[in-house]
C-alpha cells in the first residue's frame, strides 16, 4: 500500500529513511553519510551520490540476500535492457519502452553493481501503489480520527502496516467474519482446544481493533493491512490458564521470524500479584522485547481503589509498553476526553509508575465473534450494526497502540523496541484533568520524530528478569517457575476477559461452563461463506501427510508452512502515584 517514488531523491524521503538510524560519526567520501541500523547494530553507509535509492542501499547492507523487486530507469531509452540486467545474472521480467524502464528481482546486494552500470539513470524499489486513498467518510467509530490515524493512512508515504505481523494472544479468533477474510492466520496453545474458534469473542474484537477492514467503510483497524495472528490461549469455554499464555508466548518466540512477527498485543493479566523479577510471564515477554518483538500489554480494569492494582504480570513489567484506557466521549474533538474510571494506574511492587501511555479504550466498536458468545450474551445491548460490539477496557486500548507501532515498524523497520516506546512516550500529548504522567499516544507526531531524529532509547538502567539468561536474553531451562505443574490451577476468573461490566449497566454476567446449550449452539452458528484462514491445532496429522511440529508444552502441534492471504537517548523515570484499586482476577 505504499506509493512508488522515482528519480528524485529528495531530501524529505532522505529524512524518512535515515529517521529509522542513529548517527554514527564516521569519516566518509563526499556524499556518504555513516550509521548504525538501531536494529543489527551493524553500520550503514548511505550515499546520496549512489543512483540507487536509500532503502535499497540500506537494505543491501542489512539484509543483502533478500529478494527486491526494483524498477530500472535508463539513460538511453534504446539501451538493450536484455544486457543491463545479464551483468548482474537477472532476466527482464517487464518493459516499459516509453518511460526508458524495465522491471527485475534482484538479491539487494546487487542493486549497487546495477546503479553504477553506465547505461542506468536510476535503480528504486516497484513498492505497492495504493489505487485510492482509505476512505473515511463512512466511518462510525471516532478513535481513529480522534488520533489522526487517516492522516498516517493517506499521507504522502501512506502507512497501514503492511507487512508486518502482529501476534494477538487471546480467546481466539472467527476468521471467517468478513472484516477477517484477508491477512489474519490462528495458532493455539491451549491443549484443551480443537480448533482457533472463538468461544468468548474478546479475541476477535481485538483482532478487529488492529485490522478489521469493514467492505462498507464503517469499522476500520488501526493497520488494515498488517497481519494478525491470533494465538489462542483460551479454552472450549473462553477461559485460560496462565500456562496456556506462556505456552502461547513461546509460540510466538519461537515463530517470530519466520512470520516476521514485530508486535505482540496482550490485552490479558495474571492473577498472582508478584514482582517482574520473578514472574515467569514477565520472563516471557521479556525474552520477545529483548529479541526485537514490540509487546504492548492492557494496564487492567482494576481502577485506583488500593496500591496493588499495577502489581500483576504483564502489566507491571517495566520493559514492555504498558497503556490505560481514555475516555474520548465518542468525540473527535479532545476538549472531553478524560481518564476511564476503570483504568488502572499505580506504583507496581517494584517502584515502576504504569501506565506507561493511554489510548482510547471506551466503547469501541469492532467485530462481534457471534451471537452466541460470551460477549454477546453478556452485552446483547452493545451489539450495533449485528455483527459489531461495543467494548470497553484497556483491552481495547492497547490493540490501538499495538497497530499503532505496526503503522511506524512498516515505514521504519529497523526501529527497536526501546526506540518505540521511546518514540511514543517523547511524543504522547496532555489530555484534560490528566491524572498522572501516561499521555495520549499521538501516531502523527512519533511517526515525524521517527523521519527527523536524533531517536532516543528507553529502558536505560533496567535490570531484566532473573528467569533470564544474560548472555542470551532468553529464558534459562530448568527454571521450576517453568514447569507446567506450577501452574495447574485456573487463575482467571470464569467470566474471562472483561468479566467486569464496566460501563455498561445493561451487562448480565455469564458462565458458559453452567450453561449445558454453550458449546451446541455456538457450534451450531451459521459459518460465513468466506474461506476462514489457515488454522495450527493440537489435532492428530494423518500419517499420510508428513508435516514438521513444534512442541507447545509438551504437545506435539502442527506448524506446516502456512501462508496468511496477503492484504494488496531517554531514560523512562519511574514517578510517584497518589491514586491506588482493588485486585482481581478479571482480565482486562
Amino acid at each position: 500500500m505504499r506509493r512508488h517514488h522515482v528519480a528524485v531523491v529528495s531530501a524529505v524521503v532522505w529524512a524518512a529513511v535515515l529517521g529509522t538510524l542513529i548517527f554514527l560519526p564516521l569519516v566518509r567520501a563526499t556524499g556518504a553519510a555513516g550509521y548504525v541500523d538501531g536494529r543489527t547494530n551493524r553500520p550503514v553507509i548511505l550515499d546520496r551520490t549512489q543512483r540507487a535509492h536509500p532503502q535499497l542501499q540500506y537494505g543491501a547492507q542489512v539484509e543483502p540476500d533478500k529478494l527486491a523487486r526494483v524498477i530500472v530507469q535508463k539513460k538511453d531509452p534504446a539501451a538493450s535492457a536484455k544486457a543491463i540486467a545479464k551483468t548482474v545474472g537477472k532476466a527482464v521480467l517487464s518493459e516499459y519502452p516509453m518511460t526508458g524502464a524495465f522491471v527485475l528481482e534482484i538479491r539487494q546486494q546487487q542493486a549497487a553493481a546495477l546503479a553504477n552500470h553506465p547505461q542506468v539513470r536510476y535503480v528504486s524499489l516497484d513498492t505497492a501503489v495504493r489505487a485510492q486513498a482509505i476512505d473515511v467518510s463512512s466511518l462510525k467509530t471516532v478513535y481513529q480520527q480522534t488520533l489522526n490515524i487517516p492522516q498516517l493512512w493517506n499521507g504522502t508515504v501512506p502507512v497501514t502496516g503492511q507487512g508486518i505481523a502482529v501476534a494477538v494472544l487471546d480467546s481466539g479468533l472467527n476468521d471467517a467474519h468478513r472484516d477477517l477474510t484477508t491477512g489474519v492466520m490462528c495458532v493455539t496453545s491451549n491443549t484443551d482446544n480443537a480448533d482457533c474458534k472463538d468461544p468468548n469473542g474478546h479475541g476477535t474484537h481485538v483482532a478487529g481493533i488492529i485490522t478489521g477492514n469493514d467492505p462498507l467503510g464503517r469499522y476500520i483497524g488501526v493497520a488494515p493491512d498488517a497481519t494478525v495472528i491470533s494465538v489462542k490461549i483460551g479454552n472450549r469455554f473462553g477461559m485460560s490458564k496462565e500456562s496456556d499464555l506462556l505456552n502461547g508466548l513461546q509460540w510466538v518466540f519461537d515463530n517470530r521470524a519466520v512470520h516476521n512477527i514485530r508486535v505482540v498485543n496482550l490485552s490479558v493479566s495474571g492473577a498472582s500479584a508478584v514482582s517482574y523479577i520473578s514472574s515467569p510471564i514477565a520472563a516471557s515477554v521479556e525474552q520477545l522485547w529483548l529479541n526485537g518483538v514490540v509487546v504492548v500489554v492492557a494496564a487492567g480494569n482494576r481502577g485506583t481503589q488500593t496500591s496493588s492494582q499495577m502489581w500483576y504480570a504483564p502489566g507491571n513489567d517495566p520493559f514492555v509498553i504498558t497503556v490505560g484506557a481514555l475516555d474520548d466521549n465518542a468525540t473527535v474533538g479532545t476538549a472531553d476526553d478524560s481518564l476511564a474510571f476503570y483504568s488502572s494506574r499505580g506504583l507496581t511492587q517494584d517502584n515502576f509508575y504504569k501506565p506507561d501511555i493511554v489510548a482510547p479504550g471506551r466503547k469501541i466498536a469492532a467485530p462481534l465473534a457471534g451471537s452466541k458468545v460470551v460477549q454477546a450474551h453478556e452485552h446483547p445491548t452493545q451489539i450495533v450494526d449485528t455483527d459489531y460490539i461495543r467494548l470497553s477496557g484497556t483491552s481495547m486500548a492497547s490493540p490501538i497502540v499495538a497497530g499503532v507501532v505496526a503503522l511506524l515498524l512498516e515505514r521504519y523497520p529497523s526501529l527497536t523496541p526501546n526506540q518505540v516506546k521511546w518514540l511514543l512516550l517523547q511524543t504522547m500529548t496532555s489530555y484534560p484533568g490528566q491524572a498522572d504522567s501516561a499521555g495520549v499516544i499521538d501516531p502523527v507526531a512519533a511517526y515525524q520524530l521517527a523521519a527527523t531524529g536524533p531517536i532516543g532509547a528507553a529502558n536505560q538502567g533496567l535490570t531484566p528478569s532473573s528467569q533470564l539468561d544474560p548472555a542470551s536474553s532468553t529464558v534459562q531451562t530448568g527454571s521450576s517457575y517453568w514447569e507446567s505443574s506450577y501452574w495447574e490451577s485456573s487463575y482467571w476468573e470464569a467470566s474471562g476477559p472483561d468479566g467486569a461490566m464496566l460501563d455498561d449497566p445493561s451487562g448480565v454476567p455469564y458462565d458458559p461452563t453452567t450453561d449445558p446449550n454453550f458449546l451446541t449452539e455456538l457450534n451450531a452458528t451459521p459459518t460465513p461463506t468466506s474461506t476462514p484462514s489457515p488454522a495450527y491445532t493440537a489435532t492428530a496429522t494423518p500419517a499420510s501427510t508428513p508435516t514438521a511440529t513444534s512442541t507447545l508444552n509438551g504437545t506435539a502441534t502442527p506448524t506446516a508452512t502456512v501462508t496468511p492471504t496477503p492484504t494488496p537517548a531517554a531514560t523512562q523515570t519511574p514517578q510517584a502515584a497518589t491514586a491506588t484499586a482493588t485486585p482481581t482476577n478479571t482480565v482486562p
